[in-house]
């Protein structure tokens, strides 16, 4: 792509043109927004001080260089922003879209960290530029960019300093220098080491992309705030030269030899405690897109007709589910779809902005561009909800299920509040959801993800190594995205999860590594007829910040030769529980009083010790195989004939096959207050 950066003059946004240069991409412009007044400003978005630097740094890369004068209001502080005139937002609105009438371009670089506050507000503005943000800094481990900045041989000083642990005397030092100061700092006062806090602000001398090095010759020191704990002070640069560096050497050359890493190099690092591998020789690859199960006779595709179902509960919850369009047209059938969900919704006082998440089956994964377009236009807003999509052998277009939340005016708990993670820059944290879905919804203490596939996230391509690299990734992004959500919460959080996969022999390795993660977490193992981009594998799961107070129990019971085993976990509250139910036995036909029987045992695990039944709302996933349950229309009467309850909500799910060649069918079911 090609990239106007977006510069301070600090080493987060030089390093940050570094790394779009690894992956790829080419530098074309410099973009910078300058304090009006020309000296420091108090700006929530812009680093204001070394502002004097910037026109000698476009000098040094050798690139045209575009500013506009910012006053350093923000007038709109939440979490969300929208568009406000006169906002400093505004500013860099305006400046981007004056280059894009000069130049061709398609993506900007951001050198963020970990500030949502910014984060959310460039991608606002390339959201309405039609922009890819580019932040391959974000949510890097502070301590290990740090190190890799200076071993990449960026020079920078500090040239503001505002926090405990750092003087004005450290103003004009390297960060080389400083290193192991700021490291013993964190160790002592948990300062941000790459200054994420506001601790310090630098200004980059010379790195690999400078044909010329930053020369500073008067200064003087600045006091902003003579606080006797932290003293805020910043420097003055009165005179800057640029230092011709010898030998003449061509970006290409200066770059050789640097530890700099491609997009698959942040996949492949080492990370927690294990060294990631990725080879082209996984004995579990040779089930690559051609030995798939995915090609079902079309009398193996299940004709369902199911009626759309809701139950709330008191804490504000509304399940939805058994949702389908009529139209044999995959987009009419998923308008149609919606319509159904809108209808529901405001039934209840809700609205599309209060769904948390969305699962989509569909019949055919080619026409999903054509389904996106159609979702797009309905869940066009800020923070839409989570989304998973497969493909599975059904006869009818779409079903979907949703999950809504919106708090209840009278009785409800003001301290419920609903967050967000809905990152859309291209980074080597995690896949970035550059469309209408999130990666991640909370709700109190429960956090409900988007399905997961192996991408690469800092070219969005599948990770090559087959189904043991995919797991490997998968299950990083899913820890990756929980502790973005909540600090402390891991993937070790995951209460419950449904593991997609493309073909049965997937499974094995899926659930070795899973277990081998995680804690207690209760699975179902799916194989369906088709993933986004190809994958082998997605997960889809969530968690429970408290997971650790929840019960673990497996119980089972026989009925002739049939076997019924489940998996439960609920927490101390009893407000919040999950089964996985499953039908197994050798025999070629199920018989409909185990299911029913079946069907019961979940239902009651999920209602065990509840005091008040009536505030809580339950949703059941029933999946089949169409490979042994020929016909679905029994099992609906079964389950009509059985569920009485109007807040149990049900979705029947045809898959080709389960955990196991015996497995029939298998419940997997979620109660929430």
């Amino acid at each position: 792509m090609r990239v106007v950066a977006l510069v301070s003059g600090g080493k987060d946004s030089t390093y940050n043109m570094m790394q779009c240069i690894a992956a790829g991409h080419e530098i074309v412009a410099l973009a910078n927004l300058v304090p009006h007044n020309k000296t420091e400003i108090d700006s929530y978005m812009y680093q204001s001080v070394g502002h004097e630097a910037i026109d000698l740094i476009a000098e040094a890369i050798d690139l045209p260089l575009f500013r506009k004068e910012t006053l350093g209001i923000s007038k709109k502080r939440g979490k969300t922003y929208d568009p406000c005139e006169d906002d400093e937002v505004e500013d860099l609105f305006i400046l981007l879209q004056e280059i894009q009438q000069k130049i061709e371009f398609n993506a900007v670089s951001v050198g963020a960290i970990l500030s949502d506050y910014q984060r959310v507000r460039v991608e606002n503005v390339c959201g309405r530029l039609n922009l890819t943000p580019l932040a391959y800094l974000w949510q890097r481990n502070q301590r290990e960019l740090l190190d890799e900045m200076i071993k990449c041989e960026v020079d920078a000083i500090i040239i503001k300093t505002a926090s405990l642990g750092l003087e004005p005397k450290h103003l004009g030092r390297s960060l080389s220098l400083l290193q192991p100061h700021l490291f013993a700092m964190n160790e002592k006062y948990g300062l941000n080491v790459c200054g994420e806090g506001g601790e310090y602000e630098t200004m980059t001398l010379d790195c690999p992309l400078f044909s010329s090095r930053l020369v500073v010759g008067d200064f003087e020191t600045v006091m902003h705030h003579n606080d006797p704990i932290a003293p805020v002070g910043f420097l003055k640069l009165n005179s800057l030269s640029l230092e011709f560096k010898l030998p003449a050497l061509d970006l290409k050359d200066r770059l050789d030899g640097l530890p700099l890493k491609d997009s698959y190099g942040y996949v492949t690092e080492s990370n927690e405690d294990e060294t990631f591998e990725i080879t082209d020789d996984d004995p579990d690859s040779e089930h690559s897109e051609s030995a798939l199960e995915s090609d079902l006779p079309d009398n193996r595709k299940c004709l369902i007709k199911q009626s759309a179902k809701f139950g709330f509960s008191n804490g504000g919850w509304l399940w939805l589910g058994g949702i389908q369009g009529d139209s044999d047209s995959p987009a009419d059938a998923l308008e149609q779809a919606i319509s159904k969900l809108k209808f529901m919704l405001k039934t209840h006082s809700h609205t599309l902005e209060d769904v948390c998440a969305v699962t989509l089956y569909i019949s055919d994964m080619s026409q999903f561009l054509h389904l996106n377009e159609i979702y797009v236009k309905n869940f066009n807003f800020v923070n839409p909800p989570t989304r998973a999509c497969v493909q599975v052998p059904i006869n009818c277009p779409v079903i979907m299920e949703a999950l809504s939340w919106k708090n209840i005016e009278i009785g409800g708990d003001p301290d419920i509040e609903r967050y967000t993670l809905h990152v859309q820059s291209i980074s080597h944290w995690a896949p970035c959801n550059i469309g209408p879905y999130s990666q991640a919804t909370k709700v109190g203490d429960f956090i409900n993800l988007a399905g997961q596939i192996a991408l690469v996230p800092g070219n969005l391509q599948m990770v090559s190594g087959g189904i043991k690299a995919q797991c490997k990734l998968v299950v990083r992004h899913i820890d990756r995205i929980l502790k973005a959500v909540e600090s402390g919460v891991n993937v070790r959080d995951v209460v419950q999860g449904i593991c997609y996969v493309a073909h049965s022999s997937f499974i094995e390795p899926a659930r070795k590594h899973w277990e081998a993660k995680t804690n207690n977490a209760i699975v179902e193992y799916v194989v369906v007829t088709g993933l986004p981009r190809g994958a082998l594998i997605e997960w889809h799961v969530w968690a429970h910040k408290h997971n650790n107070q929840f019960e673990y129990e497996e119980r089972g019971k026989c009925i002739d030769d049939f076997s019924i085993s489940l998996y439960r976990r609920v927490n101390y509250d009893r407000n919040v529980a999950a089964v996985v139910c499953r039908v197994e036995s050798i025999k070629t036909e199920l018989d409909l009083t185990v299911f029913e029987e079946a069907l019961k045992y979940s239902i009651e695990k999920l209602k065990q010790n509840d005091d008040n039944q009536s505030a809580c709302a339950y949703n059941l996933k029933i999946f089949f195989s169409v490979l042994k349950v020929e016909d679905v229309c029994p099992l609906i009467n079964v389950v009509q004939k059985t569920v009485c309850e109007p807040e149990l909500v049900y979705t029947f799910i045809p898959v080709v096959k389960l955990k196991n060649t015996s497995t029939f069918l298998s419940i997997v079911g979620i109660k929430i207050q």
